[in-house]
């Protein structure tokens, strides 16, 4: 319907074509449309940027949670791990001075008295580190706890009941440091 003119210009002696009237009231709308359609793509490309980075930030944040936790795990068994071996090192002597505490062959009662005190201290020591004796006589046998070494048919003690400890048995916590020797009625 519509022709283009052309019109010249008198510097260059161009033609540039001239668009009716019509033609030119519809070029608005069209441009107003494509500038809603770019910045709706590009709204939609920053809001899957920013879901992404979303995603990348909480991972993170799961990330360093697990790491402290797996951190602090490690540092309390470290810990009660060097505690056990260091408690291992000692329970000989603590075992040697309920001997001489039990042993009372020619000993004074001076004596006596300062072995137990020793002893004493020593069990108290121990019972600040958090570790326990197990192992006593009448109590049941648990073999997580106690290494029966010798059994005995006894018709007048129940089945399963330590009768005699020979060495005692330690936990630190509920980690079995040593476990009781102990003789075991059937």
């Amino acid at each position: 319907m519509s022709k283009k003119k052309e019109k010249e210009t008198p510097e260059t002696e161009e033609k540039i074509p001239v668009e009716p009237e019509e033609a030119s009231a519809e070029e608005p709308e069209k441009a107003e449309k494509q500038e809603e359609d770019a910045m709706k793509s590009e709204f939609q490309k920053m809001t899957e940027e920013l879901q992404k980075q979303k995603d990348i930030l909480l991972r993170t944040v799961a990330e360093y949670d697990n790491f402290r936790k797996r951190t602090e795990r490690e540092k309390r068994t470290i810990y009660a791990d060097a505690t056990a071996d260091a408690v291992k090192e000692i329970l000989p002597i603590a075992d040697s001075l309920e001997f001489a505490v039990k042993a009372q062959d020619g000993a004074t009662e001076e004596y006596q008295k300062g072995l137990e005190m020793v002893n004493k201290q020593f069990q108290t020591a121990l019972a600040k580190l958090g570790v326990t004796a197990v192992g006593a006589p009448g109590d049941e046998f648990d073999p997580n706890l106690h290494n029966a070494i010798a059994h005995i048919e006894d018709e007048t003690t129940a089945e399963n009941t330590i009768v005699e400890v020979f060495q005692k048995g330690y936990l630190l916590g509920e980690k079995v440091i040593r476990p009781a020797m102990v003789k075991v009625a059937n």
